[in-house]
């Protein structure tokens, strides 16, 4: 009886501090780590993305949809940053994990190239395996999103 007190206790202690509790963990510090570095201009949360990542915005304008990694970066990443006269820098709120969902709650701003300052309030919903964001659901204000994209850009 002894023998088995003792191998259930090494059971619970190996399941409780393994790899099993490990990983979610490990996620939401992966994600704390890129926003961290986006602040600092020296990485981005989009580094995190799986090459089969799978983006949705969320909401009621026509830019609501889900995208493919390389649509997402060609029709959404892309142009938006070309409207940008400084970097969006992210200020983080909170991070959440409910098993291998982390949610970010974030505000992030930048000047427009029109000399505009643009502002957004963001919650994104990764799903995350292995250390990567296998599917996004972001949560934004889409009308202050589509007046950016809207905006004329000079491609000389």
């Amino acid at each position: 009886m002894k023998t088995f007190k003792s191998l259930t206790v090494f059971v619970w202690f190996y399941l409780l501090s393994g790899s099993v509790m490990a990983e979610p963990l490990n996620h939401k510090q992966l994600v704390e780590q890129a926003f961290n570095q986006c602040s600092q201009g020296t990485g981005s949360p989009f580094d995190l993305l799986a090459a089969d990542a799978q983006w949705t915005i969320m909401g009621p304008t026509e830019s609501a949809k889900t995208y493919n990694l390389p649509d997402f970066q060609e029709m959404v990443v892309k142009p938006f940053n070309q409207r940008l006269a400084t970097p969006l820098k992210p200020r983080v709120h909170d991070t959440y994990q409910a098993g291998n969902e982390v949610i970010i709650l974030f505000e992030a701003e930048a000047t427009l190239i029109n000399g505009e300052r643009y502002q957004n309030s963001y919650a994104w919903f990764f799903t995350m395996l292995q250390g990567q964001v296998t599917n996004v659901r972001a949560v934004l204000d889409l009308n202050a999103y589509d007046a950016v994209m809207a905006l004329d850009v000079n491609d000389d």
